[in-house]
């Protein structure tokens, strides 16, 4: 019997890059590049990824004053590096951190590297073999061709006295020493994918959705015109001889109405200027199907899968109230410590980095070697004034007192009119003297 798997499509594709000795990340050696782009263009992703990384980074270190403490000649804290470390790992799960030495062998500092700049040294590159390179422009925003002159080559992190000596001698010396790279990196031999990988798609689909609802704004949800027209324009757009086939290309006109399509293009009005009656185009306005309650429902769908793709409780992404008069907050309150046992791993990892990196600093700026960070505090909005009131009201209506007591401290303390509060206490009917008149 035969066992069939679904053809799924590998979401990068690692390879060898002969040209600049790297190991590719992705086809084009742009994945988080395009990442970084599709989370900038859809808010819920934005958002869930924000959550993530305030959450890895917690509610400052638990060591007093530990955050405050400089780490390199810049003026960089650690409190400040530890941020940019968990953006980055808060969507990539992975962070660079680059170290410099001083003459007596000691980290001297500490800088942050952007995870996206960072790519891995071919193992058939004798130059790069084993070492990692940084440079700012993989995706080719700034310059069209990628220039090697602007690499940075890097040793991976090795702090011992004999390979930093070797590697300084090399350089030619402490002032051409570039350091070392801290590679934090969840895979092994690889490049990691980032959160929320699985829905990506997703990214680009809210993004398009927000492209469409401003073009309807701005167009002022002006109707679509077909044109009809009695003599088509042309032009000579045909290349060949009379002994070839010949090539059509598309006429002017095409292009024209290929320019209105898309989803950024208004998909109105076009004008066309026409020489004659015999040849004046006609407009005919046509009728669109109605898209709100298909994009509403996709909206929704879109957003509930970019936020289960960054394991994140939905309570709090949403400000919706699920009903009840206090269970709003205590969800929240409940859905803070979900996601700070979820998120917990992330700052283990971080608390581990930062002792191997500082067991080797030049000054022990943390003497009592605790690296932990504060979780965040469950202390949510439903210690507002009128969720504690909604959480007195239920213990109101949950107590012994009798129905008829409770009926009138609903009107008299509360507000209620006599026929709302007879109608949310239970058993009214019975016939007792209320305590309060």
């Amino acid at each position: 019997m035969k066992t069939y798997l679904p053809q799924i499509e590998r979401r990068i594709i690692v390879r060898p890059n002969q040209t600049y000795g790297i190991l590719s990340y992705d086809a084009d050696n742009a994945y988080p590049q395009r990442m970084l782009e599709l989370v900038a263009g859809s808010p819920t992703a934005k958002d869930c990824w924000n959550k993530r990384a305030k959450f890895i980074g917690g509610n400052g270190f638990e060591e007093q004053g530990l955050g405050k403490q400089v780490v390199n000649g810049r003026g960089l804290t650690l409190a400040r590096l530890d941020k940019a470390i968990s953006e980055d790992k808060g969507l990539f799960r992975g962070f660079g951190v680059q170290v410099n030495y001083n003459a007596n062998l000691k980290i001297a500092e500490l800088n942050y590297v952007k995870f996206e700049d960072i790519r891995m040294g071919n193992t058939d590159s004798p130059e790069l073999c084993g070492k990692f390179v940084l440079y700012n422009d993989w995706g080719r925003k700034t310059w069209k061709n990628i220039m090697r002159s602007k690499f940075h080559i890097l040793h991976p992190f090795n702090p011992e006295p004999e390979v930093v000596k070797q590697q300084i001698a090399e350089a030619g010396g402490l002032e051409h020493y570039k350091g070392q790279l801290y590679y934090f990196n969840p895979e092994v031999d690889d490049y990691p994918l980032i959160e929320a990988d699985s829905v990506w798609e997703d990214f680009e689909t809210e993004a398009g959705i927000k492209t469409f609802n401003n073009r309807e704004v701005t167009t002022g949800f002006l109707p679509s015109t077909m044109l009809f027209m009695k003599a088509r324009r042309e032009e000579a757009d045909t290349y060949g001889t009379d002994a070839q086939e010949y090539n059509w290309a598309p006429s002017q006109l095409e292009r024209d109405l290929g320019i209105f399509q898309g989803a950024k293009s208004a998909q109105k009005i076009i004008v066309i200027e026409y020489e004659d009656e015999d040849t004046r185009p006609e407009f005919k306005p046509y009728d669109i199907q109605n898209n709100d309650k298909l994009f509403e429902s996709t909206e929704r769908s879109v957003e509930a899968r970019i936020i289960k793709g960054f394991s994140i409780p939905r309570a709090l992404v949403t400000n919706e109230q699920q009903g009840g008069l206090n269970n709003n907050g205590a969800e929240k309150k409940e859905a803070i410590r979900e996601f700070n046992d979820i998120t917990a791993p992330d700052r283990a990892d971080i608390a581990e980095v930062y002792q191997t990196l500082f067991a080797h600093f030049y000054t022990d700026i943390n003497p009592s070697g605790n690296w932990n960070k504060v979780a965040i505090p469950a202390i949510v909005a439903e210690d507002a004034p009128g969720i504690k009131a909604g959480g007195n009201l239920n213990d109101l209506l949950l107590s012994n007192l009798p129905a008829a007591n409770k009926t009138a401290i609903l009107i008299h303390a509360y507000g209620f009119k006599p026929d709302e509060a007879r109608a949310m206490v239970p058993g009214e009917g019975e016939s007792q003297e209320p305590l309060a008149k």
